[in-house]
């Protein structure tokens, strides 16, 4: 008998064929059925092929499983029956540790998603309005859901996505899905095809519906929820049938539908550009329409609170914060009583997070609000500077990079995320999303590069004279005798009595520049303090956050801090909430200086 033969009779003796032929089988037959039941686990991917890949991995072990534990030697000698498993597990753990590794990324990571504004089929304007109105609620109900990760609207809406096929829509914004569709309006009635891709173009979900415009919110909810049903995953999802039934009525109208995202847009697209500030006017008076006309439209009362709070910064010469204030809390409450899941309304008046303390209040408002709507990107901004001016630089800076995340073609979302990077003195970080801004349509000043440069000239003043900001330059007089080191005690006081007077002369100018710069020169640490007695609590708000820049020590190390900080509720949200990146409990008391800066700060 040939050696062949003689394998052969052997590998059949020991069953090992049988194993063979056994394993082809379930493995066939299973590949049969994956494309109908992995995509329910989060395989959406090419299931079948993945099946195969696991079925050619596993084929060894399988192989020597048959052959081992048939064995002669396993009844003779226990010492070759611990060899044959060893080598039985290694051979197993190698060929699961290939197979994870090959796994499609759906079982480890959470699914992304972004939501295509619906192509309007036939270019009228009811079609336009009725598919932005479906994408944007769409992203909402998705997001609410907690079922997978959405990229907000303001960046599927983006002009830099026009023109991209899907894949190259997924690879710009790392997702690994797209919902698109196409509508169709004939008068009200309405024709959508709804399209759920992956970043390869696969169609893993589609449906054809139809309705008039008053079923909008059917159409949406059906929509949302064929999406979810295909790729939904986690613990703590909230069905979308549930978050259906929270929503908010609204006018099934097109042309206020088109009035109310038209507002909505101008108020989350908002910039320091004069035709921002003439938006954002405009979307006051669109929302005063809608709430004319449709008396039971809570998002047009709680949007024109908003957009009347929003001009008190934007366009503070014609808007007096004491008499918008009562009028948007009026607003909060019409727009509560029409509708009491409503964020945006109900962070506005009392509620039950409510707390004395600003601080824990104003956190546990926030957290509300990004519970209810976390499809607003300026809830994340808002979120981000709360830690930040709270001292808590490295949560902010979390923040600031899961909202960009989630947005990275939105302007505001990007300008967050600088902002704190470039307080943090990464000034190339900080360049490179000034320039993405930039690109985006920002026309913010170019503050990362010239504070990477002011901020190099520290030890030389002329240096740091040179490169003061332009509005600061009929002031370099003034502004030298304020920074120019005192030899004398009394010099010192000049200085500071200096910084006051210009102060005096333009409070919004400098209030945020003269308390950064306390920091940087140390004769200047008292003027920290005496700016905070000398303004308006109520009116001027950024004071705050300079006192944590990473070169703050000398106004940590003074006497007057601990009480600072104390009298104005910081170390009771502290000892609530989390403590400051510079500072720390020690004993009943706390400590905050230099050496905790070192120590706790260092990646800074």
């Amino acid at each position: 008998m040939s050696q062949l033969a003689k394998l052969w009779n052997e590998l059949q003796r020991r069953h090992v064929v049988r194993a063979a032929a056994g394993h082809v089988i379930f493995f066939w037959v299973l590949a049969q059925v994956a494309d109908v039941v992995l995509p329910y686990v989060g395989i959406t991917e090419e299931p079948a092929r993945w099946t195969v890949i696991a079925g050619i991995a596993l084929f060894p072990v399988t192989l020597l499983v048959a052959w081992f534990f048939e064995h002669p030697w396993h009844r003779q000698t226990g010492s070759r029956n611990f060899l044959d498993a060893l080598v039985i597990l290694v051979i197993a753990v190698a060929a699961g540790t290939w197979v994870w590794k090959n796994l499609p990324e759906h079982l480890l990571d959470r699914t992304s998603i972004v939501v295509l504004p619906f192509q309007n089929q036939d270019s009228n304007a009811i079609g336009y309005t009725v598919s932005r109105a479906l994408a944007y609620e769409i992203n909402s109900l998705l997001m609410k859901s907690r079922a997978m990760d959405v990229v907000g609207y303001e960046t599927a809406s983006s002009s830099l996505l026009e023109g991209l096929n899907l894949p190259e829509v997924a690879s710009q914004l790392n997702v690994r899905h797209i919902l698109t569709g196409t509508i169709l309006m004939a008068g009200e009635q309405m024709l959508i095809n709804a399209r759920l891709e992956d970043d390869r173009g696969n169609i893993l979900w589609q449906d054809e519906l139809s309705g008039e415009l008053e079923e909008m919110f059917r159409v949406q909810e059906e929509i949302a929820s064929g999406v979810a049903g295909r790729l939904g995953t986690g613990d703590d999802i909230i069905s979308i049938e549930t978050l259906a039934a929270q929503r908010c009525d609204m006018p099934l109208v097109p042309d206020a539908l088109d009035r109310y995202y038209t507002a909505r847009h101008y108020i989350e697209a908002r910039t320091e550009t004069e035709q921002s500030v003439t938006e954002q006017n405009q979307a006051v008076e669109l929302y005063r329409e809608l709430v004319d006309e449709y008396p039971d439209f809570a998002q047009a009362r709680s949007g024109l609170a908003w957009a009347l709070m929003h001009l008190t910064v934007y366009d503070r010469q014609n808007n007096d914060p004491g008499t918008n204030r009562p009028i948007a809390r009026q607003l909060a409450e019409e727009a509560h009583d029409h509708c009491q899941t409503l964020g945006e309304a109900l962070v506005l008046l009392p509620n039950d997070v409510d707390h004395d303390n600003y601080w824990i209040n104003d956190e546990q408002n926030l957290q509300l609000w990004l519970d209810l709507q976390p499809e607003a990107t300026e809830n994340h901004q808002k979120y981000a500077r709360h830690l930040q001016e709270a001292g808590r630089v490295t949560d902010a800076l979390g923040v600031a990079e899961q909202n960009y995340a989630l947005n990275p073609l939105s302007v505001r979302s990007i300008k967050n995320l600088m902002y704190i990077l470039q307080y943090m003195e990464r000034f190339d970080e900080a360049i490179v999303l000034y320039d993405r801004a930039k690109e985006l349509g920002s026309t913010s000043p170019d503050f990362a590069r010239e504070t990477k440069k002011l901020w190099g000239c520290r030890n030389d003043l002329e240096c740091f004279l040179g490169n003061l900001p332009r509005p600061f330059h009929p002031y370099a007089d003034q502004l030298r005798v304020v920074y120019t080191a005192p030899e004398s005690a009394q010099e010192a006081q000049e200085s500071i009595d200096v910084a006051l007077e210009l102060f005096a002369t333009a409070p919004y100018l400098y209030i945020n520049w003269l308390n950064a710069t306390s920091c940087a020169f140390e004769h200047l640490t008292p003027l920290f303090f005496t700016l905070w007695d000398a303004v308006d609590h109520d009116e001027i708000y950024w004071h705050w956050p300079n006192v944590w820049l990473s070169h703050c020590g000398s106004v940590w190390d003074s006497e007057q801090f601990p009480a600072f900080v104390e009298e104005v509720g910081l170390v009771e949200y502290w000892r609530a909430k989390g403590w400051a990146d510079a500072c720390k409990p020690e004993g009943e008391g706390f400590v905050c200086g230099q050496a905790v800066y070192d120590e706790n700060m260092a990646e800074f």
